[in-house]
């Protein structure tokens, strides 16, 4: 996902269009700018070329569906993993990174593991819940928690 560009690609539009933008993302959590019809087709066109919203993840379902992991790549190609628990109170709760790799080098973690990489930017942070959040909706639920 690309969202560094948004500004900038909305450069020459009214001050609004941002807003609706950020809104479309991170209220409506669109996938597609195709889904943003208040957008004429050409700014549609442009923003699916600018400011891509493909997050791109390997996931992994628990056999009773309660937990989700999802190995998030990044744009530099490193992986991050983020997980969603769901509980039967209806409680959504995403452990999000904020790293990429372990300092601790615990011997029993495969995080530890691989060591210390990288903090991770906000914007990738941001990334591991939206990831989540559109997962939720698609099943009619809804983000409660997020712990990190």
């Amino acid at each position: 996902m690309n969202l560094i560009n948004l500004q900038e690609a909305l450069g020459g539009e009214p001050a609004f269009r941002l807003k609706q933008a950020k809104a479309a993302i991170f209220c409506d959590l669109i996938q597609d700018w195709n889904e943003v019809t208040v957008f004429s087709l050409a700014l549609r066109r442009k923003l699916s070329e600018e400011c891509l919203l493909k997050i791109e993840a390997e996931t992994f379902i628990s056999d009773d569906g309660k937990t989700v992991k999802a190995l998030i790549i990044l744009a530099d190609s490193l992986k991050v993993e983020t997980v969603l628990m769901r509980y039967p109170s209806g409680r959504n709760t995403i452990c999000v990174s904020s790293e990429v790799g372990c300092p601790l080098a615990c011997s029993f973690c495969a995080t530890g593991k691989m060591g210390f990489k990288r903090n991770l930017e906000i914007l990738e942070i941001v990334e591991q819940v939206l990831f989540f959040a559109r997962y939720l909706k698609k099943l009619g639920e809804r983000v409660t928690n997020i712990v990190f």
